[in-house]
């Protein structure tokens, strides 16, 4: 296949402003506006790779010690490496669907390939899936900002409450976010957000490795698989899911880069995913050398700095840039919940800034209030992560691929797709259902 736009697709993106991809060395080309003090610009090769770290880390780093605790050594990193590079293939396989079909949408892709009604169900499994992220931000948001209320303003004061925080910071912070109607208006954001997480990671291992220095390794390490609370080595997948789920923002990151086409795009993928992958791999094997089965503790709610003294500086900093990473990871999955309710309801209407502001306004104040009662954010993760998160990112780029391409199911351009699929299905409804096995009937 041509990795340059087909005419079609050329088209469609001069329509948005954005120019096809001319030469490979066209990230280079010295007639491109510069931005200042070395930031990548905009819907550059180096921006978008920020975007791109920014829609998939976030709140899932907190998990992963977590997954590698209740799932083991070697099967945490089977998975993450796994999880890595069938990331890389699902943004490659929504490319050449985009590329085959001249479309530049999920929910588009949807229609095109198994109609309306297929298409109203990705739109509800987008809104669901991304509307539930937002919520698990918050949660997160208010695991975080809690201790750091009770050190700055005192365990009794009103504005030490959990919820007085998560309101102030929602709105003073994220829905100005939200409020952008470009998504690469927060390249900058992300940019920041990603390296809030390098600071977090660094953190947590400099912590874990003066406390394994000063206790040695945890004693009860599982190298293997862990089998012994039965099937519950499972409840890391779903979350290892939810950790690389960035795929809905693909075409928004595609078609505001510079001189788009599927090399340039690939090129994206793989390096953030690469620094995703690394970055989930340290903080989750160095905090569970150092504290062991302990993280799987229910106090610990599944969140490794939940496991750090509350009067710890170098944590303390990092809960503080976590938050700010987070504030940035929650607009990019609002984005495409308004572009769905607008897509379901308001095909037909012209652009209005009023709708715009009451649609954005009416997300957040309702994610908010979701997360403010629902303080648990490991039952979120887990059945987000098996359910939409298996679908929208893993069985629907392969089951665009497998309707688009010809030939029969077994052929070498549906092969891998098919398994992509299959395998998706069976792995998050298992995980999902340990999740709920294991939290509600155990």
């Amino acid at each position: 296949m041509s990795l340059t736009p087909t005419p079609s697709i050329r088209a469609s993106y001069q329509s948005k402003g954005v120019l096809p991809c001319q030469t490979q060395d066209s990230e280079n080309d010295a007639t491109r506006p510069k931005s200042p003090l070395f930031f990548p610009s905009q819907g550059s090769i180096r921006g978008s790779i920020f975007n791109l770290c920014g829609a998939t880390l976030g709140a899932g780093a907190l998990s992963l010690p977590y997954a590698v605790a209740v799932s083991g050594v070697v099967f945490a990193i089977v998975q993450l490496v796994c999880a890595g590079l069938l990331t890389v293939y699902t943004i490659h396989l929504l490319l050449r669907a985009g590329d085959m079909t001249s479309l530049i949408s999920y929910e588009d892709l949807a229609l095109h390939c198994f109609g309306r009604k297929v298409e109203r169900f990705v739109e509800v499994n987008i809104f669901v899936f991304c509307f539930g992220i937002s919520v698990a931000y918050l949660v997160t948001l208010g695991d975080i900002i809690s201790p750091l209320g009770a050190l700055l303003f005192g365990d009794d004061s009103f504005f030490a409450q959990r919820w007085v925080l998560m309101t102030i910071f929602c709105f003073v912070i994220m829905l100005p976010l939200s409020l952008l109607k470009d998504i690469s208006s927060l390249q900058f954001s992300s940019m920041l957000g990603v390296f809030s997480i390098i600071f977090l990671v660094l953190a947590v291992a400099i912590r874990s490795i003066m406390i394994a220095n000063e206790n040695g390794l945890a004693t009860n390490l599982q190298w293997g698989l862990n089998v012994s609370d039965g099937p519950n080595f499972m409840l890391s997948v779903p979350i290892v899911m939810f950790a690389f789920t960035c795929q809905v923002n693909v075409f928004s990151i595609y078609a505001e880069l510079q001189n788009p086409c599927i090399e340039r795009m690939s090129k994206v993928a793989k390096r953030a995913t690469s620094v995703s992958v690394t970055i989930y791999l340290v903080v989750g094997l160095i905090a569970y050398l150092a504290f062991g089965s302990t993280l799987s503790d229910p106090e610990h709610k599944g969140n490794i700095l939940l496991s750090f003294a509350l009067n710890d500086t170098l944590i303390a900093i990092s809960r503080a840039a976590l938050t700010f990473t987070v504030a940035v990871a929650f607009p990019l999955n609002i984005f495409p919940c308004r572009f769905t309710l607008d897509k379901m309801f308001f095909a037909s209407a012209k652009d209005s800034m009023i709708r715009h502001v009451v649609v954005t306004c009416g997300l957040v104040f309702a994610a908010l209030i979701l997360a403010i009662f629902c303080p648990s954010i490991n039952v979120v993760f887990g059945i987000i992560g098996g359910t939409c998160s298996s679908v929208v990112c893993f069985c629907f780029p392969a089951a665009f691929i497998i309707k688009l391409e010809s030939g029969p199911l077994l052929s070498k351009a549906k092969i891998g797709p098919a398994i992509l699929f299959v395998g998706a299905i069976i792995m998050g409804s298992f995980g999902t259902g340990v999740t709920i096995w294991s939290n509600f009937y155990k």
